[in-house]
């Protein structure tokens, strides 16, 4: 009997050895994957850490980038209104009335691309404009130069959701300043009234489609040389070739320009 008692106080004793043992060993498991836990926290913080200080120098960056393009629109448009008004006050010293409206011809260019930096330099997106609203404040400016009557002369401007970038925005705004101002000029005779309608499309990404037309009297057929073009026709010309675009002009009822040019891809803004 004492045999058996001895036995079964014996396996109890292991039992309770391997009890203790078994929750040592689990403790030290416990406390093991707690550390890992822990150090895995612990580098996952750090990590978190270093990538909100890396976002918050990126914005930093992209901020004080922004700020600098700011600044060099804002200085650009300020150059280009200098030279405006240089070219205003050249006319005070110009007695031949051909010199007078060459200047003015010349101001107007100069204020249809500092109209460009302006829009750009209050707007969030700095990459690209509104044309639709570009080419309202380019007209609205030919209607004040050349002391036109929106009354007499109606203008029908069709634009959609159009962005451009300067690269764009630049040479269509200078080809559409050359075909209205010709349009102020010469499409109509004294205090005749009369329309002109510009239309811009983009049928796709890879194309701007540009009309100007009007119901005057008619232009008529532009020389094919050159030489015998005059300095904004020839300048449409160039500046169509430099985009390995088109034009096509048709006098048949008042005149149209129609010109299709390849507009080169813009980068996506960073968000």
């Amino acid at each position: 009997m004492h045999g058996s008692f001895f036995f079964v106080v014996l396996w109890i004793v292991v039992l309770l050895v391997a009890i203790v043992l078994g929750y040592l060993q689990q403790n030290r498991m416990v406390k093991r994957k707690t550390a890992e836990l822990r150090r895995e926290l612990f580098e996952r913080q750090m990590a978190e850490k270093e990538l909100l200080a890396s976002d918050q120098k990126l914005r930093q960056s992209l901020a004080e980038k922004e700020s600098l393009l700011k600044e060099i629109h804002h200085r650009v448009k300020n150059n280009l209104q200098i030279v405006s008004s240089l070219l205003y006050l050249q006319e005070d010293y110009m007695t031949d009335p051909k010199g007078v409206d060459i200047l003015r011809e010349s101001q107007n260019r100069v204020k249809s691309m500092a109209l460009i930096h302006e829009q750009l330099y209050g707007t969030a997106d700095l990459a690209k404009i509104d044309f639709g609203r570009y080419i309202e404040g380019l007209t609205a400016n030919l209607f004040d130069a050349y002391g036109i009557d929106p009354d007499r002369i109606r203008l029908n401007v069709r634009t959609g959701d159009i962005a451009l970038g300067v690269d764009m925005a630049v040479p269509c705004g200078l080809i559409i300043n050359e075909l209205v101002s010709n349009a102020l000029k010469h499409a109509f005779l004294p205090d005749a009234s009369g329309t002109i309608d510009i239309a811009i499309q983009t049928p796709d990404t890879g194309r701007i489609e540009m009309v100007v037309a009007d119901d005057g009297i008619g232009l008529t057929e532009p020389p094919a040389d050159a030489e015998k073009k005059s300095l904004g026709l020839r300048l449409i010309d160039t500046l169509t070739a430099q985009l390995d675009g088109t034009l096509v002009i048709n006098t048949e009822k008042g005149t149209r320009f129609s010109i299709t040019l390849n507009a080169p891809e813009q980068p996506e803004k960073e968000s």
